[in-house]
C-alpha cells in the first residue's frame, strides 16, 4: 500500500514539473523505492530464518540423547574340589584338563561399557527408543571361566551392538483401556528388581528372574487401571530370542548363546498400594536351540533344537517399606522343561570333545527347577546406599537370563549367591559402587538347559568396584 501511494503522489508531482525536474525527481523516487524493496526482502528473509530455527528447535526438542558410561574392576578367587577327576581331552586329544582340586586367583579384570540411549517423540501417539551398547573387557584375555585349569585366551575385542530399537504406538490412549503396541528390538533386559542395586530406572517390562534376554518382535501392553481401581497392566509378548555378540559382554561359562527360540508370554503388573509392585506371569521358550560357552578353543555350532521351556514367575517389590528409606523385594520362579528327545553332545561321542562327564551330554532337562531371589536396599542418606541380595537355584533350574546386565549372570546359578554393596552418589550424574559377591555353585551346568547336573561344590569370591555415569 505504501508503494502504491508513493507512485500516485509521484505521478501528480511529475505532471506539474518541467522535464528536467521530472527526471531528477523520478530518479530520486526510484532510489527510495529500491531501498524500500531491499528492506522488505531483508525482513522476509529474516522471517524465514526465524521460522526455520523454530521448526528445527521443535524437532530437536523432541529428540533426547542420554549417554551412560560404566567402568568396572573385578578381583576373583575360585576353588573347587573333585567334581570331575577324570582327565578331559581337548579337541585334538593333546591337552588334559582336570577339573578337580582346582584353586586360582584371577588377575584384576577391567571392563568398560558405553551405552547411548535415544528417545524420539515426534507425535503424541508414536515414539521411538533406541540404545547402542559398546563393551571393552580384559576378560577376553583371561575368561572368568571356571571349568578349566587353562586360561581361556582370546584376542581382546571391542564389541558394538544394538540393544534396543523399537517403536511405541499408542492405539487408543484416551479410552478406558489404553493400549501400547511395541515393535522392534524390545526392552526385555535389565528387569525388576535389578534396578535397585544401581539406583537406576527400571529398564525391562518383565521380571529379571524368569525373563532377561534380548528379543526381536512385538509386545502389547494394556492399561487396566480404570477397571481395577488401582494401577495395573497386562503385557503380551511374541518375539524371537537372541544373544548379543559375545564381545559385547564379558561372561562366565554359565551363559549360553541362543541360536533359536520363539518366546510367547503373558505378564501382569499390579500396584495394590502405593510403592508396591506385584508381578506375575508365564512365558514359553519354544524350539529352544542354544549352545553353552565352552571357550574360544571349542566350537559349539552343532547345537540342536531340544524342545520347549516353560517358566512361571511371581514377585513383590516394596519401596518405602516400614521405613521411608528402605526397599525390599522377593521373587520366585519355576522352570518346566518339555524335551523333544533330541540330544546335544559335547562328550566323547561328539566331534567336539569338551568333557567325559554327563553334564555336557544329553537331552533337555526333564525335571522341574526353581529359584528364589530376594534383597533389600537402604538409603543411609541422599547420597549413600547399602544393599544386600541373595538368590538360590535348584539342581535343575534354568533361567532365560542370557541378556542379563550383570556380568556374572548370577540368577542362572545352580546353588547360592550372596552379594553386598555400598553405593555412593558422588554427583548428580556420577556414582561409585563397592561390592562383594560369594557364590556356591552346588551343581554343574548353571545356565544350561540340557545334560544331567552333577555335584560340583565350586566356591567363588568376587570383589568389585564400579564407576557409573548417567546423563
Amino acid at each position: 500500500m505504501k508503494i502504491f501511494v508513493t507512485l500516485v503522489t509521484l505521478a501528480g508531482i511529475l505532471w506539474a514539473m518541467s522535464d528536467s525536474e521530472r527526471i531528477d525527481r523520478l530518479e530520486a523516487q526510484i532510489s527510495v523505492l529500491q531501498k524500500q524493496q531491499t528492506s522488505i526482502t531483508d525482513e522476509m528473509q529474516e522471517g524465514y530464518d526465524i521460522l526455520e530455527r523454530v521448526e528445527t528447535k521443535s524437532i530437536v526438542d523432541r529428540i533426547d540423547f542420554s549417554p551412560e558410561l560404566d567402568l568396572r574392576f573385578d578381583k576373583l578367587h575360585y576353588k573347587v574340589g573333585k567334581f570331575e577327576p577324570v582327565p578331559t581331552p581337548s579337541p585334538d586329544g593333546t591337552i588334559a584338563r582336570n577339573r578337580d582340586d582346582f584353586e586360582k586367583d584371577f588377575t584384576l579384570a577391567s571392563s568398560l561399557r558405553f551405552r547411548l540411549n535415544m528417545t524420539v517423540n515426534l507425535m503424541d501417539d508414536v515414539s521411538f527408543r533406541g540404545r547402542v551398547v559398546m563393551q571393552r573387557s580384559t576378560q577376553s584375555n583371561e575368561r572368568l571361566c571356571i571349568l578349566s585349569h587353562k586360561i581361556k585366551s582370546a584376542e581382546a575385542k571391542t564389541g558394538i551392538d544394538i540393544d534396543w530399537a523399537y517403536i511405541d504406538y499408542k492405539v487408543n490412549r484416551h479410552s478406558d483401556l489404553p493400549i501400547v503396541l511395541s515393535l522392534g528390538i524390545l526392552p526385555t533386559t535389565g528387569g525388576t528388581p535389578m534396578q535397585y542395586a544401581s539406583q537406576a530406572p527400571r529398564e525391562s517390562l518383565y521380571p529379571a528372574l524368569v525373563f532377561d534376554i534380548n528379543t526381536i518382535g512385538l509386545s502389547l501392553t494394556m492399561n487396566l487401571s480404570h477397571y481395577l481401581g488401582t494401577e495395573g497392566f497386562v503385557r503380551l509378548i511374541g518375539a524371537k530370542a537372541y544373544t548379543l555378540d559375545p564381545a559385547v559382554y564379558p561372561y562366565q561359562c554359565n551363559r549360553e548363546n541362543i541360536d533359536n527360540a520363539t518366546i510367547y508370554g503373558v505378564y501382569f503388573d499390579l500396584k495394590p498400594i502405593d510403592d508396591m509392585l506385584v508381578s506375575l506371569g508365564v512365558n514359553m521358550m519354544q524350539s529352544l536351540k542354544a549352545h553353552p560357552y565352552l571357550g574360544p578353543d571349542l566350537d559349539a555350532s552343532n547345537a540342536d533344537n531340544l524342545g520347549d521351556m516353560l517358566t512361571f514367575g511371581f514377585g513383590i517389590d516394596a519401596e518405602h517399606f516400614i521405613d521411608e528409606r528402605l526397599t525390599v523385594f522377593a521373587h520366585a520362579a519355576m522352570s518346566h522343561p518339555h524335551p523333544n528327545g533330541s540330544t546335544d553332545d559335547y562328550g566323547p561321542g561328539s566331534s567336539i570333545v569338551f568333557t567325559q562327564s554327563d553334564y555336557a551330554t544329553g537331552p533337555m532337562l526333564n525335571h522341574n527347577g526353581f529359584a528364589v531371589y530376594a534383597g533389600l536396599a537402604y538409603s543411609i542418606t541422599n547420597t549413600w546406599q547399602v544393599g544386600a541380595e541373595y538368590n538360590h537355584g535348584s539342581r535343575y533350574w534354568f533361567a532365560a537370563t542370557q541378556g542379563a546386565v550383570d556380568i556374572y549372570n548370577k540368577l542362572a546359578t545352580r546353588g547360592d549367591v550372596g552379594e553386598g554393596y555400598l553405593l555412593w552418589k558422588m554427583h548428580r550424574y556420577v556414582s561409585m559402587k563397592v561390592g562383594y559377591m560369594y557364590t556356591y555353585e552346588a551343581y554343574t551346568g548353571s545356565g544350561w538347559h540340557f545334560g544331567e547336573p552333577i555335584d560340583k561344590g565350586g566356591h567363588q569370591q568376587v570383589g568389585y568396584v564400579s564407576f557409573d555415569t548417567r546423563f
